[in-house]
């Protein structure tokens, strides 16, 4: 049984808690408002949409603290209702409700991304509230721990697991809509001789530096993560063509290059920056491994032409 801390459960307790109620049968959709407005322990805002378009709608234009879901809506029923949902809203905890009680239909709601499934006849006041209170601690743990998972420990960027799963979807995204994305692996030149020099606590430094200064000025459309060691990795999209994708890693490498001030006990350190570069383009049979392979050839080159320089790879 998963327990949670007092505190957490104050928190909630004393927070308005903001309820998306998405229900189409009127009479139904007035009890869970009646049911929720019976909670002795905490308060609720309330929104109640009819359908899933609705829904949507709402989700997109403000953030809500759970969903209360009825599966089986006119427009679309059972776990394809859930999925609809969870595909552009991993963010925002379900309970999936329902007008009978299924014990399969409530795995595969589980399964499919939903917190918790209640059968809406068996719904009172403590229970639900019960509910919402585990449905959303839950659901902040299992984001903490995914988050965790994906986000490099240094530099607070995403790691080489949140890389390739980006990937994973840009290249889905190619294959759909035939979209252009490239790969940009950026190694930092010297960074070795800074550790030796200087020790590992300003390597570190360093890293995190470098890591805040990639992503000043990034698209919103483009990704960076760190890959291992002095190793960055660059995930461009929306760009019109080669000319354009070489200015924009141009002028990230030239915010990158600015001497850096790392304070220690004894002095402050100044470091000189460079990178050297190298960078794919996107082909249909291309796998994210390869992409990878290709970009470190093309960053290898680019240290052989005598670091700080950029050089295109192809697949």
């Amino acid at each position: 049984m998963i327990k949670y801390s007092s505190d957490q459960d104050i928190m909630l307790r004393d927070k308005r808690l903001h309820i998306l109620v998405t229900e189409d049968h009127a009479q139904d959709a007035s009890k869970l408002r009646w049911i929720l407005e019976q909670d002795e322990e905490r308060k609720y805002s309330i929104v109640h949409c009819n359908n899933l378009k609705q829904t949507l709608a709402e989700l997109r234009c403000q953030e809500f603290d759970l969903l209360l879901l009825e599966l089986d809506l006119e427009e679309t029923s059972g776990i394809e209702t859930l999925t609809t949902i969870t595909k552009d809203n991993p963010a925002i905890p379900i309970i999936a409700l329902t007008a009978g009680f299924n014990d399969e239909q409530g795995k595969q709601a589980i399964q499919a991304g939903a917190e918790d499934y209640l059968p809406k006849k068996d719904l009172h006041p403590a229970l639900l509230s019960r509910a919402i209170l585990y449905a959303i601690e839950r659901h902040t743990l299992v984001r903490k721990l995914q988050l965790q998972a994906t986000t490099d420990s240094l530099t607070g960027l995403p790691n080489r697991n949140a890389l390739f799963q980006r990937l994973e979807l840009a290249i889905n995204s190619g294959k759909r809509h035939s979209n252009k994305f490239a790969v940009a692996l950026l190694g930092l030149d010297g960074f070795k001789a800074v550790n030796d020099d200087h020790g590992h606590s300003v390597g570190d430094e360093l890293l995190r530096q470098v890591g805040v200064r990639l992503t000043k000025e990034l698209r919103s459309s483009d990704f960076i993560a760190r890959l291992g060691g002095d190793e960055f990795v660059i995930v461009l999209q929306h760009y019109n063509g080669t000319q354009e994708l070489i200015k924009v890693l141009e002028k990230k490498r030239s915010h990158l290059i600015q001497p850096l001030c790392i304070p220690t006990d004894k002095e402050t350190i100044n470091l000189k920056v460079s990178a050297s570069i190298g960078v794919v383009e996107w082909n249909q049979s291309a796998s994210p491994q390869e992409m990878l392979t290709f970009a470190d050839k093309a960053m290898g080159l680019s240290k052989q032409k005598g670091h700080n320089m950029l050089s295109l790879g192809k697949l």
